[in-house]
């Protein structure tokens, strides 16, 4: 990556690829296709994990050691929460496919 923005869309990218997935696999679970649902879960942890990555690597890592050329903005600021939320969303993702799976087998 030659810029923080460039840095920042991956990352709103990744993360946003990751949120679109997760509900689909909500919707997936409310129709009682709990496999397909946690396969589409597995897919979006995939997309998290990389922009988490590269939020790690190409933002943080370098702030930390003076290496990075753009400073911060609300950009990266945006790009951050789309990760953060997108890891919150997958966990109570998670938790939801489990209650409808408990509600189904009643």
């Amino acid at each position: 990556m030659s810029t923080t923005e460039e840095t920042a869309f991956s990352i709103i990218s990744l993360a946003g690829d990751g949120r679109a997935a997760l509900t689909k696999a909500l919707k997936l679970a409310r129709k009682g296709d709990f496999g397909e649902a946690e396969e589409v879960v597995k897919e979006a942890d995939e997309h998290l994990m990389k922009a988490h990555r590269l939020q790690t690597e190409e933002l943080l890592k370098k702030e930390a050691d003076g290496t990075l050329k753009d400073p911060f903005n609300v950009l990266i600021a945006h790009a951050q929460d789309y990760v953060m939320t997108g890891m919150v969303m997958k966990e109570m993702t998670s938790e939801i496919i489990n209650l409808y799976t408990q509600i189904r087998a009643k």
